[in-house]
């Protein structure tokens, strides 16, 4: 069997991250953010509405709020860790070289999926992030 022909890996031809796949679902964050603001303010005028109230609706409401609430904090704890997996396993790379201070935009996001103004800052970085990064690797 000839092994002439077969990538070798070396510090020039490192093993492509593919840690960024979970670095890329990061605008689902914003939405179930904006689920559980829905949620919750549907919760609440359901509730406080004068004379009968709509049980279902506030039940239906409330399950939203809660289930988006925490799906977004699970998904920006996902992307944080790919980032951060993504930055390390990159870090010596010839073609790029990403900066620790990358993860403070995963931090960042990880605060918007509580405090939705901090997506204004999260969002725009980590887009920057992906595409700083296919712009330097390529698609791999």
């Amino acid at each position: 069997m000839d092994t002439a022909a077969w990538p070798t890996l070396t510090a020039r031809n490192p093993v492509p991250s593919s840690w960024w796949y979970g670095v890329a679902p990061f605008p689902a964050v914003a939405v179930t953010t904006l689920l559980a603001r829905f949620g919750s303010r549907t919760f609440v005028a359901v509730s406080s509405s004068s004379g009968e109230p709509n049980v279902a609706a506030g039940i239906a409401s409330f399950v939203l709020a809660v289930a988006s609430f925490w799906s977004g904090i699970f998904l920006a704890l996902v992307v944080l860790g790919c980032l951060l997996a993504d930055v390390r396993a990159l870090g010596d790379g010839e073609e790029w070289s990403p900066s620790v201070a990358w993860v403070f935009a995963g931090v960042t996001h990880l605060g918007g999926a509580v405090f939705a103004p901090l997506l204004l800052v999260s969002v725009p970085a980590l887009s920057y992030y992906l595409y700083r990064r296919h712009d330097r690797l390529g698609s791999g």
